[in-house]
């Protein structure tokens, strides 16, 4: 269909005898972009894809079928809008650099070997494994930085870095924490979280995007919750003063994603709406 699209572009701008190049300038894109709607590799947004068809002198209906605007939520970026993808890309880099900052204070703990005398093994132990999760978290958030700078965060790409992010969440929450209750509890949300992200981003056709606000609402709340719950039982402890600021700085690294799946989710429900409307025949 794609492909289908694109030669009904190229046809109507040799029709009117213009180039890539001046169609762009008319588009306020690159000529790059006009040829990837050409080739059949990119679709353009809705807004723009009206202002081409009035430059081509045609129709939206005449370059694009229904199946075409249920496709194009799909296989484009998730986030198109400049202002949108700036927002995205900000949130991506504020939570690599903070997770950064707490993957060096864990190495410096462990390296420098400071206040050993008031923690355990045990503590010893957790501390090296959050670091090293911590690092893996922040591997993966680069990964989805570098991809948003570069506009490639399609839905599928937005559901596979959630799953593996979720993934090693999953992981900390087993490390982390005794309590088999809380534990299950973060496992089920997890599990939850999931599977509810799969099935928007990656289902055969559109679901309620409720789900996923549900379950990253209580991941937020949790991560709030564990975060008072530590520093109350700390309170008054020698090492107080120095951990409550890698707490603050952990609980924000923590909040930051799921407010990301929150953003991308609302986009990219927006889109499909949009694209079903756009696709719905004039009564």
């Amino acid at each position: 269909m794609m492909a289908e699209f694109g030669e009904n572009i190229r046809k109507a701008r040799e029709k009117l005898g213009i180039t890539q190049q001046t169609l762009a300038d008319r588009l306020y894109v690159t000529r790059q972009a006009v040829s990837r709607w050409e080739n059949g590799s990119r679709y353009p947004d809705l807004l723009t894809a009206k202002r081409l068809s009035q430059e081509l002198d045609s129709t939206l209906d005449d370059l694009l079928s229904n199946d075409d605007m249920h496709t194009y939520p799909e296989v484009n970026p998730l986030i198109e809008y400049p202002l949108h993808k700036r927002v995205q890309t900000a949130l991506f880099a504020s939570s690599v650099v903070t997770n950064l900052i707490v993957v060096i204070w864990y190495l410096g703990f462990i390296l420098t070997g400071r206040e050993r005398e008031f923690i355990s093994h045990w503590d010893n132990v957790a501390q090296f494994a959050g670091m090293l999760y911590t690092a893996l978290i922040t591997a993966i958030l680069i990964i989805g930085l570098v991809q948003s700078i570069k506009d490639k965060i399609t839905p599928p790409v937005a559901a596979r870095l959630a799953v593996i992010y979720c993934n090693y969440r999953n992981q900390t929450a087993e490390t982390a924490y005794i309590n088999i209750i809380i534990t299950g509890a973060y496992l089920l949300v997890y599990g939850a979280m999931i599977l509810s992200v799969l099935r928007f981003f990656c289902g055969k056709k559109p679901h309620s995007p409720i789900p996923v606000y549900i379950c990253s609402g209580i991941l937020i709340v949790f991560d709030l919750w564990t975060f008072l719950f530590t520093v109350t039982v700390m309170r008054g402890s020698p090492m107080v003063t120095k951990h409550e600021m890698i707490s603050i700085l952990r609980i924000f690294a923590d909040l930051l994603l799921p407010a990301l799946f929150i953003y991308m989710t609302a986009i990219l429900d927006r889109k499909r709406k949009l694209a079903k409307n756009c696709s719905e025949p004039e009564t």
